[in-house]
């Protein structure tokens, strides 16, 4: 993430508040390549962030609450958090992803609360609004005044604003999600580390677009033959050689059809492997998201991890391009060759339709020998 500069609430009203949303939005680039398969630091619904270089004052209130103060400190570490929901929305404005399309009846409703408007009393205290008008007004009586190192900031209670929820009714889908991973023996290490960034960041991606509890991740591997495992198996499975992937994208399909109300749920499929499948596999593959796949599922994203430049099988991504020309609301293929490049990933897997025009991510070019297989 980039630097945090020193920045006072002398410099702006709000700045503080202003400034949390704006640093975020900057490294959204640097927060998605350095998540791991643990994704970010969430507690709950928030996301904890620490950031360098901040000199907040501390606010004290006081029994009667009826006012409070503050002092100015030295430039330190903050640590302060976000909803997690407030995170996902800069994500999506800063790589400009689309929201997830849904399909299906959707006739269940539910009914949610969300802190849509603000008031005098509640409960629930909204720090960034009741600082804004205690800073404001504390500006004009001239209580704050960092030039004069004067820092007292009074909270008054006429100052404090509180979250109010409202009543929402919408409709409720669900979506099932299937990964599936290529294990055979190129396929460890770096390339290993590369797919849980990706892997991470769509788990968070669909469940802000349903809602956590409306969404279902499934994991599945593959060598020659296809299995389903458990999240913490796709990743510590051991290798076994041998490449056959067209058993794994039947066995989604078949799990799909079988365990699953088909008109009321939206399914995706992402899979993830060097790319090197050998014989028909390709084929394979291509006849089955023809056949089923395309009606099937919402989105099917094929990312080669560190492709082999000097494969002895042929290139999947090359072999099913067509499949994305032709039907890019729902096939999405990337290259992905190295970590600062995840977020292109992202963005190609569920940017826009103009993401595919995009020619796919060349390997670094001084980094190529490097690559092991």
């Amino acid at each position: 993430m980039p630097n945090a500069p020193d920045i006072s609430s002398a410099d702006s009203e709000g700045a503080f508040n202003d400034f949390i949303d704006d640093y975020i939005e900057e490294g959204i680039k640097n927060i998605i390549n350095n998540i791991d398969e643990r994704g970010l630091d969430v507690r709950g619904d928030e996301v904890v962030f620490e950031v360098d270089g901040i000199c907040p004052p501390t606010f004290i209130y006081d029994k009667s609450g009826g006012m409070g103060g503050g002092i100015g400190r030295d430039p330190g570490k903050l640590v302060f958090s976000i909803p997690f929901e407030r995170l996902m929305e800069l994500v999506a404005k800063k790589l400009r992803l689309p929201n997830l399309l849904k399909s299906g009846n959707g006739r269940i409703m539910e009914m949610t609360e969300r802190f849509k408007t603000f008031g005098t009393t509640g409960v629930i205290l909204d720090k960034r609004r009741t600082f804004k008008r205690a800073l404001k007004t504390n500006i004009a009586l001239g209580n704050y005044d960092p030039e004069n190192e004067k820092y007292d900031i009074w909270i008054r209670k006429r100052d404090k604003r509180y979250k109010l929820p409202v009543a929402e009714e919408k409709p409720k889908f669900k979506a099932v999600v299937f990964y599936v991973g290529d294990i055979s023996f190129s396929t460890w290490g770096e390339r290993l580390d590369l797919e849980k960034k990706v892997v991470s960041f769509i788990q968070m991606w669909v469940d802000f677009n349903y809602g956590a509890n409306n969404v279902e991740h499934r994991f599945f591997v593959h060598d020659s033959e296809a299995h389903e495992v458990t999240q913490e198996q796709f990743y510590t499975v051991t290798n076994a050689g041998g490449t056959y992937a067209a058993p794994a994208f039947e066995l989604c399909n078949t799990v799909a059809r079988n365990e699953y109300d088909i008109a009321g749920t939206n399914f995706y499929l992402f899979y993830f492997g060097d790319g090197e499948v050998f014989g028909e596999d390709a084929e394979e593959i291509g006849e089955i998201i023809e056949q089923s796949g395309l009606e099937l599922y919402s989105r099917i994203g094929i990312t080669e991890v560190m492709p082999s430049p000097r494969g002895w099988g042929s290139c999947l991504a090359d072999k099913l391009s067509h499949l994305e020309k032709d039907h890019s609301t729902v096939v999405r293929i990337s290259k992905l060759y190295e970590k600062k490049k995840v977020f292109v990933t992202i963005k190609r897997l569920f940017g826009d339709e103009k993401e595919v025009n995009e020619p796919w991510e060349e390997p670094p070019e001084d980094e190529e020998e490097d690559i092991d297989f």
